[in-house]
């Protein structure tokens, strides 16, 4: 069931694109990590696609369960108070109908944002820019039916595929006419570098969103440059099992100090978490 509260934090979210200061999203996969993200004070919550499939136990790429990842976005937003944007990757079908019946089911959950790609996935290529227009329209349809003014982030694959000039034209093409059937933001995942992130806020009022690289990880710089919301994608999981393998691997060889390390946080500390 909607409610005032859900249509207040959709509005939230989008005034939070258009401030002069960076989004970070710091993107989380359950409870627990939505729950420390909100509590270290970031104003938003973002999915990241492949941390709910892989801690679900599916590979990235739609292969979770449609309900199941449906549960896991409820219970994220339940558990937070401030507003959750799911990477919905390209919405769990191609087809129309299907996919205002999907959007409907996720508003539901009381998220207010999303992704949607134009990549068809496993290297297929892109939709046409036709194609993914009538997926934008479709779901701000649906949202503008269910009154809910949901942010819609326009991800556009064009630098996962193998072209080697006239990329940023690309993007830019793309992100004009996105906006054009109602999305948000854009979301060029991969631009490596400051100068083509310069040229698009140029040629686009629409907010950019980018994935956290090396080549573009200065957040003043950004932020300078004008770009709305930073994502570090699967980033965050990442890192914990990166930890969580650190430390299983000295327990097989007898070392167990870094067990007492005052560095790892308290069951207190995880016990206020919930």
């Amino acid at each position: 069931m909607i409610n005032h509260n859900q249509i207040q934090k959709a509005e939230t979210f989008r005034e939070q694109h258009l401030s002069e200061k960076l989004l970070l999203l710091a993107n989380v996969w359950d409870t627990l990590s939505a729950r420390l993200i909100a509590t270290l004070g970031f104003p938003s919550i973002a999915t990241a696609s492949a941390a709910m499939a892989l801690s679900n136990g599916y590979k990235d790429g739609e292969n979770i369960p449609f309900k199941h990842l449906l549960n896991a976005v409820k219970q994220i937003v339940e558990a937070v108070d401030v507003p959750v944007t799911v990477d919905f990757e390209r919405g769990f079908t191609d087809d129309i109908s299907q996919l205002k019946e999907h959007i409907g089911l996720l508003i539901e959950t009381g998220a207010v944002g999303l992704n949607i790609e134009d990549g068809k996935g496993h290297g297929k290529g892109l939709l046409s820019i036709e194609e993914q227009c009538k997926k934008i329209e479709a779901i701000r349809a649906v949202a503008v039916e269910l009154n809910v003014p949901i942010v819609i982030n326009a991800r556009t694959d064009i630098y996962l595929q193998p072209y080697e000039n006239n990329r940023i034209e690309k993007v830019i093409e793309r992100a004009n006419a996105y906006q054009a059937a109602g999305a948000d933001a854009v979301y060029p995942i991969l631009i490596d570098n400051y100068k083509e992130i310069s040229t698009l806020k140029e040629m686009t009022t629409l907010p950019i969103n980018v994935f956290l690289l090396e080549s573009i990880g200065n957040l003043k710089q950004l932020e300078e440059l004008g770009v709305s919301r930073v994502s570090v994608g699967p980033a965050m999981i990442n890192g914990a099992i990166t930890k969580m393998k650190q430390l299983a691997e000295g327990l097989l060889n007898y070392e167990t100090h870094e067990f007492y390390s005052q560095k790892m946080v308290s069951n207190d500390f995880l016990d206020k978490l919930i």
